[in-house]
């Protein structure tokens, strides 16, 4: 009888941290804008996969309680080898997710960009430095990869030179 309720204590310890988790899980969409908009489907779908296999977790967890409650040992010894396999499953995805969220928002915020020094138009990585089709101005490029929209005005040495000028040219 003890041993019973040391593990119902352990596996609605694990259904609690389970809970947690699976709220917790929102935050993970919270780096989508890092994401470049052609991938976000992918890895949404896999988050929203990895919430589905912690929701069948709770739900196991839950069903063993209820099996250990009700002493149906053979039902509650094949869930726990279910969950187990699961629980394989569902380290492998979190490494999946984890590993494509880093690998997309290191591609997006790394690297070398060809800028031009005048008009600081940037060129597409790969293509031809000669051809004026591959330079993009500098909102296009960052809002092709990233969740951003711009607003254009003036740092106060722009506006300040930009009224002296004025003033000069009156």
């Amino acid at each position: 009888m003890t041993t019973t309720m040391i593990d119902c204590g352990l596996i609605l310890i694990g259904a609690v941290l389970m809970l947690f988790s699976i709220v917790r899980s929102r935050r993970i969409l919270e780096a989508m804008p890092l994401i470049p908009t052609r991938l976000r489907g992918r890895i949404t779908g896999l988050c929203n996969m990895h919430r589905l296999l912690m929701s069948f977790f709770l739900v196991g967890y839950v069903v063993v309680l209820v099996g250990f409650g009700f002493q149906l040992i053979v039902l509650v010894n094949f869930l726990v080898a279910v969950i187990f396999l699961f629980g394989a499953v569902f380290v492998f995805m979190g490494v999946t997710i984890e590993t494509r969220l880093l690998s997309e928002i290191q591609n997006t915020i790394s690297g070398l960009l060809p800028i031009c020094a005048k008009c600081k138009k940037i060129r597409e990585s790969g293509s031809d430095h000669t051809d004026p089709e591959s330079w993009k101005p500098i909102e296009v490029y960052i809002t092709a990869r990233a969740d951003v929209n711009f607003t254009h005005g003036y740092c106060p040495e722009c506006y300040e030179k930009l009224v002296r000028d004025s003033q000069l040219n009156q």
